[in-house]
């Protein structure tokens, strides 16, 4: 149903019919905000949108167009800008009305549309940083370990949107538009308009408490407790790397290489960092909201101006990536300013470096002979043009 039509149908409503009622009426001002803070949301969460739109559909590009870039690491980036894209075009924009306007302006599909793909973008996104983290922790801390192929990276991505959507469905089907009949909305004309709210009509109270602390274990506090713990070690085991690197006898080889090492690491260790300190303002205050006693008052600044705040800073999450790609890897950098010069975002294979062994992998402990003899094409070692482990990616 369509919430304008009935907007349209209540406009003649008389405030003095409304005082006359028996019932305790609540007016309420139809903007949330004043014209000088409206424009600072709408500034603010209009410079993440365009940031989301352009660096994440120029990340699915470059992926997507250079056959090198096609690595596992890479297929889980460009999840990540997928997702990243669904919560900038259909999340963003929809927060951004509902935070400026008091009640629910939209319908009850896009109601529940917009808490199931946020969540589920939300939730993917934290499940393909655990699965990241995790290839990573293999390849690096046990590099002997068969790698991830392509096809088993899009089967575990497949999984992850699975689970996400499974996750998420309870307050998909909870989600409701309703009418507060004992409150309106008024706005500079003295025009009034029926109030509608998008919320989660759980049978019982307790009920809704229970599942969003599912919900902050499951895809927030475990998953990023886990990854924090794989990339610990990670660290460890580059930082004692060095020596073990046989083929790479010059000094200032080895710092090179080592450079090289951090680089990856420090790039993904970003963005999960990043989605960690963005979202959990946003946990706080729903954790906040469901297990606290708040007053009206109380509760009243928290919705109009924390929770914005909140949201704008999680939708900041899906711009900030593509900056994070390229800063730390050269192979993004490259690809963006390819297509800033309004160029084809065709990378040229770097050519083959001489005098060391070409892959420069930390599993390369024994020497060159045997390694090559043992034929571990299949494992973390990569080829050619496969996945670097200890590479930027490039």
């Amino acid at each position: 149903m369509d919430l304008s039509v009935l907007y349209s149908e209540n406009m003649s409503v008389n405030h003095s019919s409304l005082f006359n009622d028996s019932r305790s009426i609540t007016l309420l001002p139809y903007y949330q905000h004043s014209l000088t803070v409206a424009t600072v949301f709408i500034l603010a969460y209009g410079l993440i949108f365009l940031l989301c739109m352009l660096g994440n559909i120029l990340v699915c590009f470059i992926v997507l167009k250079n056959r090198q870039m096609r690595t596992v690491t890479n297929i889980f980036i460009l999840n990540l800008a997928i997702s990243d894209l669904l919560v900038g075009i259909l999340c963003l924009p929809i927060t951004l009305v509902d935070n400026l306007i008091t009640g629910w302006p939209f319908d009850v599909v896009i109601c529940k549309m917009s808490g199931l793909v946020q969540g589920a973008s939300v939730s993917a996104s934290v499940f393909t940083l655990v699965a990241i983290a995790v290839e990573r922790f293999r390849c690096i801390v046990y590099p002997f370990q068969r790698k991830l192929t392509q096809p088993q990276a899009i089967l575990t991505i497949s999984f992850i949107w699975a689970l996400a959507i499974a996750i998420m469905c309870p307050s998909a089907v909870t989600l409701t538009v309703s009418q507060d009949v004992l409150h309106f909305m008024v706005d500079s004309q003295n025009s009034t308009y029926p109030l509608f709210t998008c919320w989660e009509a759980w049978p019982d109270r307790s009920m809704r408490k229970i599942y969003t602390t599912v919900l902050f274990s499951h895809i927030y506090l475990a998953p990023v407790t886990l990854i924090g713990i794989m990339y610990t070690r990670i660290a460890i085991k580059l930082v004692h790397s060095p020596a073990s690197i046989q083929d790479a006898r010059a000094e200032d080889e080895r710092r090179r290489l080592f450079r090289r090492k951090l680089r990856v690491v420090n790039m993904l260790l970003m963005v999960a960092l990043l989605f960690t300190i963005s979202w959990l303002p946003l946990w706080i205050l729903m954790m906040l909201t469901d297990y606290s006693n708040l007053s009206a008052a109380q509760l009243d600044l928290v919705a109009v101006y924390i929770f914005p705040f909140a949201h704008w800073l999680a939708f900041f999450n899906s711009s900030v990536n593509p900056i994070v790609y390229g800063y730390f890897n050269e192979n993004f950098r490259r690809g963006f300013q390819a297509a800033f010069r309004l160029g084809v975002c065709v990378l040229e294979p770097k050519p083959h470096r001489t005098g060391v062994w070409k892959h420069n992998r930390v599993c390369a402990d024994g020497d060159r002979a045997s390694a090559r003899g043992n034929d571990r094409r299949n494992f973390c070692s990569g080829e050619p043009h496969d996945e670097l482990v200890l590479e930027d990616l490039d």
